[in-house]
This record gives C-alpha cells, sequence and structure tokens, in this order.
C-alpha cells in the first residue's frame, strides 16, 4: 500500500513507520518548523524511514502542500491520505474525493470542521444546544444580542485553539469588536458564528471509532477552567472521570448520538465538549482528530494505550491491543500560560508525588508575551491518581508550587510624550 501523510506534528511523537509497518511505501509532506529536529542527525534519522519526503516551510496555509500531493500522486499511485491535524482535514478530504480515494470525505470533515454545519445538523436532530447563529455581518450580531441578550460568545466557524474567540459583554464591546474585524462591514459574509455564553463546567469527551464501532470513549473535566482562560493568563486543568461518576452515562449516550447525527468516517479519532449547566447538560462541539495540549499524554496515563497510534494502525489494517472499558488511573494534566513580562525563574525539578512530568519549554531570560491559542503554555505537567479527587488535589499543589518557582516581571508602561510635546 502507499500512503500520503500530511503532517505538521514532531516526528519524535508519530513514528509512523513504525505504526504502519514495513512493505508499505510512505511520503511525507510536513512542515520542517513543526515536525522535524533542528540536530541534522536526529532530523536525517526521522526522515530516513520514508520513501519521499517533501517539506514546504509555508505548509499551513499554502496550494503549494495540494499542487504537491498531486504530483506525488501521479509518480506513487497512493491509496491512502493520512492526515491529523484539524486544519489539514478539509485539504486531505478534498484530495481523497478529486483522486477518488478511501477515506472522510469533504462533506464529513466540512461537518466536522464548521461549526454553523455541525450545529443545524445537531440541532434539526435535537441535540441540546446553547443559542447560536451565523455572524456574516454586523447587523446580525446585533440582532442575536437583541433577541438572547449578553454575553455572547464570537468565534471563527472553522478556527482552532480558540484563536479569534471572543466573549462580549455589552453593545460597546460588540461594537469594538465589529471594528476591529472589517469583515463585518462588507457584502461578502464574515465566517463567523455567535452563541450565548453559559456558566459551565466544561467536559471534554475523547476516543476511538473503528469499523463503526466505538473503541473507547472517555469523559473528562476542566472544572471551572477554560480555554479562554488561558488567553488571559490562567491556567488550564483536564482530569478524568471516575468510573463510578454519576455524570459518565449521560456523557457518553450525549456523545454517541453526536457521533451518529454527523457523517462521521468509520475509523476515527474524536475529541467531543459539553457544557455542564445548572439546567443540564448542552453539546458544544465535536472534532474528528486528536485533541491538543497534552490530551493524548492524559488518555495514554490512563488507559496505556496511544490513540495516534491506535487510529493510524486501524486506518492501515494492524493489529489494535485490547483496549480497557475503564482507566487503571485517573490521568489529568495543567497547561500554564506565559504572560506579558520578562521570566526571570523557572520551576526547576518538581517532587511532588503524583506529577508524572513538568516540561518548561522557557528558560530564564526570555521575555514572554500573552498566549494566542488554548494550549500555547511556558509549563505543562501530567499527574495521575487513584481517583479524580486526588488527582486534582495534586493539580493544586502543583499549582501552588509552580506559581511559587515563577517569577515574570511585568513589562513597564510605554513612555508617553509630556502634555504639549509633538513628540518630535
Amino acid at each position: 500500500m502507499n500512503y500520503l501523510i500530511l503532517n505538521r506534528s514532531p516526528l519524535a511523537t508519530r513514528p509512523y513507520r513504525e505504526w504502519i509497518g514495513e512493505g508499505h511505501r510512505l511520503v511525507l509532506l510536513t512542515d520542517p518548523a513543526r515536525a522535524l529536529s533542528a540536530d541534522g542527525t536526529v532530523r536525517a534519522e526521522q526522515l530516513a524511514s520514508f520513501d519521499e519526503t517533501v517539506a514546504l516551510a509555508d505548509f499551513h496555509d499554502s496550494v503549494a502542500v495540494e499542487r504537491e500531493a498531486l504530483r506525488l500522486h501521479a509518480e506513487f499511485g497512493f491509496d491512502e491520505i493520512i492526515a491529523m491535524s484539524e486544519f489539514d482535514l478539509l485539504r486531505a478530504a478534498r484530495l481523497r474525493d478529486l483522486l477518488g480515494l478511501r477515506g472522510q470525505t469533504e462533506e464529513s470533515a466540512t461537518a466536522f470542521r464548521d461549526k454553523l454545519v455541525m450545529k443545524d445538523l445537531l440541532a434539526a436532530a435535537g441535540v441540546p444546544l446553547a443559542p447560536y447563529a451565523a455572524v456574516p455581518d454586523a447587523t446580525s450580531l446585533v440582532r442575536f444580542t437583541r433577541e438572547h441578550g449578553f454575553p455572547v460568545v464570537v468565534k471563527p466557524r472553522r478556527g482552532g485553539g480558540s484563536m479569534g474567540v471572543e466573549v462580549l459583554h455589552d453593545e460597546n464591546q460588540l461594537w469594538d469588536y465589529a471594528t476591529r474585524f472589517p469583515g463585518l462591514g462588507t457584502d461578502d459574509p464574515s465566517p463567523l458564528l455567535v452563541e450565548s455564553h453559559v456558566e459551565h463546567e466544561l467536559f471534554h469527551i475523547d476516543g476511538l471509532i473503528v469499523d463503526g464501532k466505538i473503541q473507547l470513549m472517555w469523559p473528562s473535566s476542566q472544572g471551572t477552567t477554560t480555554c479562554l482562560g488561558m488567553l488571559e493568563g490562567q491556567m488550564l486543568h483536564s482530569t478524568m472521570l471516575d468510573a463510578d461518576d454519576p455524570r459518565l452515562d449521560d456523557l457518553r449516550t450525549l456523545t454517541t448520538t453526536a457521533l451518529n447525527t454527523l457523517p462521521t468516517p468509520p475509523t476515527t479519532i474524536f475529541h467531543a465538549e459539553i457544557f455542564g449547566t445548572p439546567d443540564g447538560l448542552l453539546f458544544n462541539e465535536i472534532a474528528c482528530r486528536m485533541a491538543g495540549g497534552r490530551i493524548e499524554e492524559q488518555i495514554r496515563l490512563g488507559f496505556g494505550v496511544h490513540l495516534p497510534e491506535l487510529y493510524v494502525r486501524a486506518l492501515t489494517g494492524g493489529p489494535l491491543p485490547r483496549i480497557p472499558t475503564e482507566p487503571a488511573r485517573i490521568g489529568g494534566l495543567a497547561l500554564f500560560p506565559p504572560r506579558p513580562g520578562l521570566l526571570h525563574s523557572v520551576p526547576g525539578e518538581c517532587r511532588i508525588p503524583g506529577v508524572t512530568d513538568v516540561r518548561v519549554s522557557a528558560s530564564a531570560g526570555t521575555l514572554l508575551g500573552p498566549a494566542h491559542t488554548s494550549v500555547e503554555n511556558f509549563a505543562s505537567a501530567l499527574v495521575v491518581g487513584g481517583t479524580r479527587a486526588e488527582a486534582v488535589r495534586t493539580i493544586e499543589e502543583l499549582r501552588a508550587w509552580i506559581e511559587s518557582e515563577t517569577v515574570i516581571e511585568p513589562l513597564p508602561e510605554p513612555a508617553t510624550a509630556p502634555h504639549g510635546d509633538s513628540g518630535r
């Protein structure tokens, strides 16, 4: 079999040849800055397992990816295209449709990438959602707030990592937002969605489907921490639910309903988000890809399996290990976003029981800016516990330790010219 792999993840975490096995031809189209080691020797080792590699510096949004994929298909005759990043799902689906290859179609990928298409399908099936609407222009945004009130959340329909997501609390903020998003005043519809903001506990449900059957599905809770809070400099954490948590069945049932409603691929990873509100559960969204922010490692801690590996093995016909029906232990994670300022000191070795891994991605002397995505961090950690309560306590202890070990000096306010000084 001949496989084209569209990849932007570090190859150190994506050993495709090991997962797929020998006897197949693997062609890699990749983002070198994100995927390849800076060490020349390591990079050569990473690329040695592929039959051909094309590294594109403008991988993210360049038609060079499609051009190279078509050129390589003419040479290799691909049987399958493998893509796991949310930003590659649609381009891979369109290529499959064009080339007549099996796998996720554009119709399916659109239903999972475009939040408006997704919510329209879910709403038609009776899945509980917060009020929402398309925002093609400023008038539509005003109309929604007059019908549903403030606060509201505005987001790109095909965004990711909470980029471009804002909460608007009043009309002044609405017009400030509209001014900063000039597309709201043109004749071309803006690719935005608005929905009512609800107070909630956020659950994410992660899992794997193989040949139309759910092989793994497990909910985790972020408590009151949020992805938007990360953009404001607040820690985000997540812990898996206990096997006897009374919310478990309702969360899995609602996720299953969403999967059955949407044109879900027969084999896929999925990541769903559900709001727990005082009035019950509201479905937020679902994606057919692996979640970010170390969630794949969190699941691995609990279940002992690696979802991306299982997914690639399943796609390529490889054998799968036995997948437990419930976690052997509770996995958790914590992400600590950067705050603008000069990083003076960073955490050292962590000796807190239950903390399995701490990563610090910035060194003392680094000038930090704000987080731009909900997974951007200067420090992150994984934890395990016998119960969710134990894992949560460990995260709270970890938070206190990280905060005591980290010193970020705020930047001075920009100097202003004295009154009457023209600044010349």
